[in-house]
């Protein structure tokens, strides 16, 4: 059957974020103190959104500030996209019901506010829990827990269970996809040890570690490759192309991105950089001693890093480095800058064969004297 336009993977969001609750029930001045609250409370491993809405009547400038940096512009083009858009960077967002609604919900039975809860009865398609201000509470609420209002803080422990379990899986994608023009003949084929391609030696030393495999290819024609392939559909840029299709495989899942001419790259560099990963950041990667930069491709890229990929990529920048250095990302330094050592050349391939002939006969040394 023809179909006019390729299908996609899309993201699970809901209204705005992956996580996110509709507080709504209650007089707005209540609600959204405790929206602040818990999102001071949430945001320091678990960025949030807070949307509220404007008691004005009259159309204001829309506005952002960073730090002494202010932006306002005068559209007032917005719409059910745009609110997507900009919740895809957020892990949770906290929602004023009384105007607008979320995936979840949080329920206020408030007799001052009962006409709106009745008013917004058909938007509570997910309620988590009531809230008990005064009055009776509807017979028509669903079972869930009940909670007085001056207890609603032992509410927050379950909401940051719950973006927790959000969290996006760790995936790991091998590159694979080079021209190799340097070296001469295709780095993802060469072979340093035990028999082994890298691509197949660092399948393995994935899947050791938990993680599901996947091989970027410039297309889908190759069959000796370990593990399934995701083929290049951003063809012509590089590594940062190689990334964002990825993302549109699965859109849910951060990526463990490893370049396969790193033939001394072994599990407890990646153990290093997976333990302090940071799903609130961009994303996390190593650094070299005496390197400058974060290496891009042993990093782990989150999904928040796909549109913000995109972005560079419209301002005419395709090197993932550049998305590390100027984005949230969490720096692993290393102690030792061997694991990062490049195999682009022949001459660089034969130095690394050297390195690890000197390892081996180190091993050996150490075997013999005990």
């Amino acid at each position: 059957m023809h179909q006019k336009h390729p299908k996609l993977t899309r993201p699970a969001l809901g209204h705005y974020a992956r996580t996110e609750f509709a507080f709504v029930g209650s007089t707005c001045a209540r609600m959204e103190a405790i929206m602040w609250e818990w999102a001071e409370a949430l945001s320091p491993r678990h960025p949030c959104l807070l949307v509220t809405g404007d008691h004005e009547d009259a159309d204001l400038a829309a506005s952002q500030r960073f730090g002494r940096k202010r932006f306002s512009t005068l559209t007032t083009s917005w719409n059910e996209y745009d609110d997507r858009l900009l919740g895809r960077a957020y892990a949770v967002a906290l929602v004023n019901g009384n105007h607008y609604p979320a995936a979840r919900q949080i329920v206020f039975v408030d007799t001052a506010k009962a006409g709106t809860l009745e008013r917004r009865r058909s938007q509570l398609t997910d309620v988590r829990a009531v809230v008990h201000v005064t009055g009776e509470l509807p017979g028509w609420l669903p079972p869930v827990p009940v909670y007085p209002i001056d207890r609603v803080g032992e509410l927050l422990p379950e909401i940051e269970r719950e973006v927790r379990a959000a969290e996006a899986p760790l995936r790991a994608l091998i590159l694979a996809g080079g021209r190799s023009e340097r070296m001469g003949e295709d780095k993802s084929r060469l072979v340093y040890r035990e028999g082994r391609t890298e691509v197949e030696r660092l399948t393995q030393l994935c899947a050791s570690l938990q993680l599901p495999v996947s091989i970027s290819v410039r297309d889908g024609g190759r069959e000796d490759l370990p593990a399934p392939v995701i083929p290049d559909r951003f063809l012509g840029l590089g590594p940062g192309g190689a990334i964002c299709s990825a993302f549109l495989t699965d859109p849910d899942a951060a990526w463990l991105v490893l370049a396969c001419d790193l033939p001394l790259l072994e599990a407890p560099t990646l153990k290093l950089l997976i333990d302090a990963r940071r799903s609130d950041r961009v994303a996390t990667a190593v650094r070299g001693p005496g390197r400058e930069w974060p290496e891009p491709l042993v990093a782990i890229y989150e999904p928040r890093a796909y549109p913000r990929l995109l972005q560079f990529l419209a301002l005419g920048y395709s090197c993932p480095r550049k998305l590390l250095i100027n984005s949230d990302t969490t720096i692993v330094n290393l102690d030792d800058l061997r694991p990062l050592t490049n195999a682009n050349t022949p001459e660089e391939r034969q130095r690394v064969r050297e390195l690890l002939d000197e390892a081996k006969g180190t091993t050996k040394g150490k075997l013999r004297s005990t």
